[in-house]
């Protein structure tokens, strides 16, 4: 079933009424700027079967999703991916893929379907000609996307549509743009969006039969083609106005959050503001491993890392920097080594030096990363957290006691300190008294060899005198 769409009057694009469900989840949203487009073209073309190329957390894919659900299209969706990550998107645990099978089941198991393999691997499962909608937004390499390009095209229905994500950035070795020019050279019929890192829309030659989007995408003239961009440029704005902004801290509560938000501050010009930082979203309880792509070329350490608004047990895994050019390691810090290189500030409190276990007893935990000075953008930063909340009273009554102990500490190694002193004190009068006593020492021995002399002298004189015997008178 079909749902009427209201046109825009004078022009035929439909009127803004797109709500995502899933808009910017764990706060990555490089896709956002294309889920309205997404969203009129499934209800436009009504294919039979979708598949995506590259998940990830799913906001693509799951707008796909609701496009079907809520306009009871008969539509079967795929999402193939391994959901370990790759060097563009960064590697990540088991937490991503629990997350969007948990989500997918609760809203769409009825239709959709996760396949969790390799793109060469799920080929085999889809018939040529049978996909009516592709996503390609895999790994960003010119030999990967190509790769999955050339594979997965016959896969496609003659007069289906493919999307290639990333079309713009030239950075690094993403390599999609030089796909894209390929492409545009090979293909009739091709469009693209230059916002949210650029969309590349194409359509398969063969049989079809044109709707009013389609028309305009592949026939429209240059005016009509730049109409349609800033109409969906538009509405991505009026969707970031609505649901993009983060909303302001609550007050101070009992119950336990289930979301953590981890802000990262950038060093720019030995300033860390937060018109530079960036903000994930993580799942409390859980090992979540956040990627931070910081592209400016003049950010730099210390890097400011804030786990969190609340009370809170913070568990630090591996934090890695990668260059954002070459995807070479430039500085790690390992849970697995003897001392994590970094210091805490604001309410966070190290257990030990040696332990990456932070205690975080107010609003405001902060840690810095010792970085060197020549670990400088554009760069990508992998972090790995477990934050635990804890009740603010309980943490307050934690705080206090831990009060009480260092101040005891405190008192304890005073104490020692001047028992230390004392013991030193002691031990230099004792080394005085010694000497002293070497010197007795040897007056004695001296007076003692000074009186025998004095007393085995005329002894001996008078035993000389009686052996001699006495002398005769004359």
């Amino acid at each position: 079933m079909q749902t009427a769409q209201a046109t825009t009057p004078g022009f035929g694009l439909p009127s803004p009424a797109f709500l995502p469900r899933r808009y910017k989840p764990r706060n990555v949203g490089e896709w956002t700027g294309h889920l309205t487009f997404a969203s009129d073209l499934i209800l436009s073309l009504q294919p039979q079967l979708i598949v995506e190329l590259g998940t990830h957390w799913g906001e693509a894919y799951f707008t796909f999703c609701q496009t079907v659900q809520e306009h009871g299209l008969s539509s079967l969706c795929y999402a193939v991916d391994h959901w370990l990550g790759d060097e563009h998107a960064g590697h990540y645990g088991e937490e991503v893929f629990d997350e969007v099978r948990d989500y997918n089941d609760r809203y769409y198991r009825q239709f959709s379907y996760l396949l969790r393999k390799s793109f060469d691997d799920a080929l085999s499962q889809f018939s040529d000609d049978s996909i009516g909608l592709l996503h390609i937004d895999g790994l960003h390499t010119y030999e990967a996307v190509a790769h999955d390009f050339r594979a997965w095209l016959p896969k496609v229905q003659p007069g289906g549509i493919i999307l290639l994500h990333d079309i713009c950035p030239r950075h690094q070795d993403f390599g999609v743009w030089r796909l894209w020019e390929e492409v545009r050279a090979e293909f009739h019929d091709t469009f693209e969006f230059h916002h949210s890192w650029g969309l590349g829309v194409v359509r398969r030659p063969g049989s079809r039969s044109e709707t009013s989007l389609t028309e305009f995408l592949f026939a429209g003239s240059p005016e009509v083609r730049e109409e349609v961009r800033r109409h969906y440029v538009i509405y991505a704005s009026h969707l970031e106005h609505l649901l993009g902004r983060i909303p302001p801290l609550a007050a101070p509560r009992l119950e336990l959050t289930s979301e953590v938000r981890v802000q990262v501050f950038p060093s720019i010009d030995g300033i860390h503001s937060p018109e530079t930082s960036q903000i994930r979203s993580m799942t409390a309880g859980k090992w979540n491993t956040l990627v931070f792509d910081l592209r400016d070329p003049k950010v730099q350490g210390p890097f400011r890392i804030d786990p969190g608004s609340e009370p809170s047990l913070i568990e630090v895994g591996d934090i890695l920097i990668h260059s954002g050019e070459t995807g070479e390691l430039l500085w790690s810090s390992l849970a697995s080594s003897e001392k994590h290189d970094l210091q805490v500030a604001g309410t966070a409190l190290s257990y030990s030096n040696e332990s990456p276990l932070i205690i975080n007893v107010g609003d405001d935990p902060q840690f810095l990363l010792a970085t060197p000075p020549n670990v400088q953008g554009p760069l990508k930063l992998s972090v790995s957290l477990k934050i635990v909340a804890v009740p603010r009273p309980a943490m307050e009554i934690f705080n206090c006691c831990l009060q009480r102990m260092q101040a005891e500490q405190r008192a304890t190694e005073a104490d020692l300190t001047r028992a230390l002193a004392a013991t030193n004190q002691t031990e230099a009068e004792l080394q005085n008294a010694r000497q002293l006593l070497d010197q007795s020492e040897s007056t004695i021995v001296g007076i003692q060899n000074s009186l025998s002399w004095r007393v085995t002298a005329p002894l001996r004189a008078f035993m000389t005198a009686l052996r001699s015997g006495p002398r005769k008178a004359r």
